[in-house]
């Protein structure tokens, strides 16, 4: 394809999408300051640290004709899958942390750095909605949907985790993207099979993926979806091996403990965690079955939630863009009924659900685009409005606004705790506390500033049991982030008791907290619902009246 012959053509149509993903970057790294480290963080880390060391070793010993010795099993092993209870999933997000932590690094905090890699997945995600629904519709429905993804709490928070939730998330529309683009470019079909192999190498959920899109391109494109099927089958389990050095000795065994990892988590206890649902405590398996559909519809903001729906029900209207919005519904259903399957799990809020969302906030964009043209439609017939230039434009800005500015105030408003984040249906965080959910899970709300607090303000060799926290405060401790004099423990002969309101994993605590000599010190609150409890025995209390 030639370039454009008046350069304007070329900027006109690239320079709102490198500015958009620009931009969305800059709002995330500027912002990764702001969250405590998350329970997986700390042992990706340091997964990170030994992928990247193995490929120096690699590039060095290639060098130096001494390639034998990277890939002895043994070494592979110990650089790929030393810890596979901590760090269970495929290496391809962090193998991009650990490069964005080698560029950034030596003039950034370096935890800052490891999350530069989530940020420019989220920056990704948001670029290719806005590109698509752009080539759908318009580019206010793609503005439009490229904006709910950045207001949708539980998307921006994740942004900023060096986990592999974003990158899963970013894979999956991903994904679908170059599946929808190869039915007529069989170029598209060789990256759709490169880049569903790196979604491979990401976690194992997508692996299910080809579900939703081979039936839907068998209902509406079953004589063009060939270069497709053949990309997944033969590309994409080459680029999953050579992304995966673990997969290189004993490679059929190894995907079958992938497979067999990937479906069995909800029938192991050490994986199988609880979930606060209501006052209660459940297992995955025991949940009720409108839980994940509730879960997404009390942690979607309202206005994105109500345009969604619209979208669905507008389907049938649509003349060109029907197909399309089929699919992304197929991948929206497909994602949640995964949630009620044998072997699922669903702990941390929407966290496992999140490759959802993106499809919610195409889908919104559709009720969008749909509206406007409604109610342009009757502007156009109403002879007070028949003399407006731009009619069009300006219920696009209006509507905007108005769906736009209540989740936009939410995400001020709750940040940097947007995991927390509960719409209106449910009464917001306080809602959903006084109803028995979960309003905590993650860790991040011990945040630097929280940390900042106990480092201030602790008496000199204070002992500090932060439950089931210890070891994140143990973390901080050997990363200097924490006083070295603070001593932690996991016994009862304590100064200081601090937990995290996650009410799932504190069916241990109440003993403790039921100590006479437990006196609340300080807390960590969000619209007056604690996240964070700071205890003090009465020996403190009677050191500092001193």
């Amino acid at each position: 394809m030639s370039p454009p012959k008046d350069p304007r053509q070329w900027t006109g149509r690239w320079a709102a999408p490198w500015l958009l993903a620009a931009g969305v970057f800059l709002l995330v790294a500027s912002t990764a300051p702001h969250y405590g480290l998350t329970w997986d963080e700390p042992a990706y880390f340091h997964a990170s640290d030994l992928h990247i060391q193995w490929l120096a070793d690699f590039g060095k010993n290639l060098l130096e004709g001494r390639v034998s010795q990277s890939l002895q099993d043994d070494v592979i092993k110990a650089a790929w899958h030393s810890d596979p209870y901590y760090v269970p999933h495929p290496p391809f997000s962090r193998i991009l942390s650990e490069l964005t932590k080698a560029l950034f690094s030596p003039f950034l905090d370096k935890f800052v750095a490891y999350r530069f890699a989530p940020a420019l997945f989220f920056a990704l995600l948001v670029t290719v909605m806005y590109l698509w629904m752009t080539e759908l519709f318009n580019r206010a429905a793609g503005l439009f949907s490229a904006l709910t993804l950045i207001l949708i709490p539980n998307l921006f928070g994740f942004a900023h985790f060096a986990v592999t939730d974003m990158p899963l998330t970013a894979m999956w529309f991903l994904t679908a993207y170059c599946f929808w683009r190869g039915l007529e470019n069989w170029k598209w079909s060789v990256l759709l099979g490169i880049v569903w192999g790196l979604a491979l190498a990401t976690k194992f959920p997508v692996f299910l993926m080809p579900i939703p899109l081979l039936l839907w391109a068998h209902i509406y494109y079953r004589r063009s979806y060939a270069n497709n099927l053949f990309a997944m089958i033969f590309l994409s389990p080459l680029v999953m091996i050579a992304s995966q050095p673990y997969l290189w000795h004993q490679t059929f065994l190894r995907i079958l403990e992938f497979l067999y990892e990937g479906v069995s988590r909800a029938y192991r206890p050490e994986t199988n965690y609880l979930i606060f649902f209501f006052g209660r405590r459940y297992f995955t398996s025991d949940l009720p079955w409108y839980y994940p559909f509730f879960m997404v519809g009390i942690t979607t903001p309202e206005t994105i939630l109500a345009l969604s729906l619209i979208g669905v029900a507008s389907i049938p209207w649509l003349q060109g863009q029907r197909a399309v919005t089929v699919l992304w519904l197929f991948n929206a259903a497909f994602i949640l009924i995964m949630g009620l399957l044998p072997g699922a799990v669903l702990h941390d809020g929407v966290r496992q659900l999140l490759p959802l969302l993106p499809f919610l906030g195409a889908l919104a964009g559709v009720g969008l685009f749909r509206l406007v043209e409604y109610f342009t439609g009757l502007g156009q017939k109403a002879a007070a409005l028949k003399g407006i230039n731009h009619l069009k434009a300006k219920i696009a800005g209006v509507m905007f606004l108005l769906l736009l500015f209540p989740p936009a105030l939410d995400l001020f408003l709750y940040h940097p705790y947007e995991l927390s984040y509960y719409n209106r249906l449910v009464g917001g965080i306080r809602g959903a506390y006084q109803r028995g959910l979960e309003v905590t899970y993650f860790m991040e709300a011990f945040t630097p500033d929280f940390m900042d607090f106990l480092n201030k303000k602790l008496p000199q060799n204070s002992v500090i049991n932060a439950s089931f926290s210890n070891f994140m405060f143990e973390y901080y401790q050997e990363e200097g982030r924490l006083r070295q004099d603070f001593r932690i423990t996991e016994k009862e002969d304590f100064d200081y008791y601090i937990l995290l309101n996650r009410r799932s994993a504190s069916s241990g605590v109440k003993r403790v907290l039921s100590r006479e000599d437990l006196k609340t010190y300080a807390s960590v609150q969000l619209a007056s619902v604690p996240l964070v409890l700071v205890y003090k025995t009465d020996t403190q209390n009677s050191k500092a009246g001193k």
